[in-house]
């Protein structure tokens, strides 16, 4: 038997989001000051570092059915098995077609494009808004009776698609950044990991003219031992990558500086302004105007039925001016939103 001792590189490269909060460039609060009140919901969407889970939630506003709206959740951070979950969630919605809402502060950079792609060839849009988790109603009988359904509530105020969230956001046929919601870039995060290999073999030897030779060699076990992990440089080449998804997804290049040049131990908040030109955001509207304007769910073929009629219980000019009084100390928008249908 040999040991054998062997080195292996690795290099994992990612967006990691920083602690929400800093560096909050052109806005006066950021999503890290929650409000006593944001703290007193039934239930996050999901822990700040749990992995994302990506959903389909029923609208649990009382009396809604039998057309409760719906839309699919993404919530948390991306790793390794959010894309196979958009694809599974995808899959089964068949023709249909709801919109994201997305409230990540980043992952994974070559899943969060693969997911972006996956978005913008399903023509789907990206609405920046967590959900908040509410079970069923012992009362309501069509709640409890829905056997499988999860049932949630759109909150806008202080979600946030920061990081590698930004590239699935950029995947959006349409993307939806309200008055109190969040977009944050940053430098990508590359680490690189090495470390020695303990492997074990079993040799076979055979004498070949009078020579013991080495036959057949069977690996018995190996472990990993003194592994060490650093940030490395970010090559070049991985930006450039990051620029031409961008051009493909029609965000203009003027982001390409924003995220360069903020280190990823910070992260730049986009102002209105920025998300205006940038084209990160098409449209200044929130999930919560989109689900709670309207009642009945987009039904089979029939497109963003949500979204559509948002749109037009909203006039255009309304819309328009959702961050137009905006108070920069408060960061409130002093816009009176349409109220949900059949509610006064």
């Amino acid at each position: 038997m040999r040991t054998r001792l062997g080195l292996v590189v690795v290099l994992l490269s990612g967006c990691i989001s920083p602690a929400l909060g800093e560096s909050g460039q052109g806005i006066a609060k950021s999503p890290a000051q929650a409000t006593s009140a944001s703290a007193k919901k039934p239930q996050t969407a999901a822990p700040v570092n749990a992995s994302m889970k990506v959903m389909v939630v029923r609208s649990a506003d009382a009396g809604c059915e039998p057309q409760c709206a719906e839309w699919i959740s993404a919530q948390g951070m991306i790793d390794g098995d959010t894309l196979p979950q958009f694809k599974k969630v995808l899959k089964a919605l068949g023709a249909r077609k709801l919109p994201i809402l997305i409230d990540s502060g980043g992952g994974v950079v070559d899943d969060s494009l693969a997911i972006g792609r996956l978005v913008r060839s399903k023509n789907l849009d990206v609405v920046v808004t967590k959900t908040v988790f509410e079970p069923c109603a012992k009362s309501d009988r069509d709640c409890a009776g829905s056997k499988g359904e999860v049932r949630g509530r759109p909150v806008a105020k202080l979600s946030k698609c920061a990081s590698s969230c930004a590239f699935i956001l950029a995947g959006g046929a349409r993307r939806f950044v309200g008055p109190m919601t969040f977009v944050g870039v940053h430098q990508m995060k590359t680490l690189q990991t090495t470390a020695q290999i303990l492997q074990k073999f079993r040799i076979e030897k055979r004498l070949v003219w009078g020579v013991p030779t080495e036959v057949k060699r069977t690996l018995i076990s190996e472990k990993r031992v003194n592994e060490k992990t650093f940030e490395a440089k970010t090559p070049d080449s991985a930006y450039r990558k990051i620029s031409k998804y961008f051009n493909e997804m029609g965000v203009d290049e003027s982001l390409m500086p924003m995220l360069k040049d903020t280190p990823n131990s910070s992260i730049h908040w986009l102002t209105r302004a920025e998300l205006k030109t940038t084209a990160m955001a098409t449209d200044t509207v929130d999930g919560e105007q989109i689900i709670n304007a309207v009642g009945p769910a987009p039904r089979p073929n029939a497109g963003n039925t949500t979204i559509e009629a948002f749109k037009a219980q909203a006039s255009s000019a309304e819309v328009t001016a959702q961050c137009a009084n905006i108070d920069e100390v408060t960061n409130e928008c002093a816009v009176t939103r349409p109220a949900p249908a059949g509610k006064p």
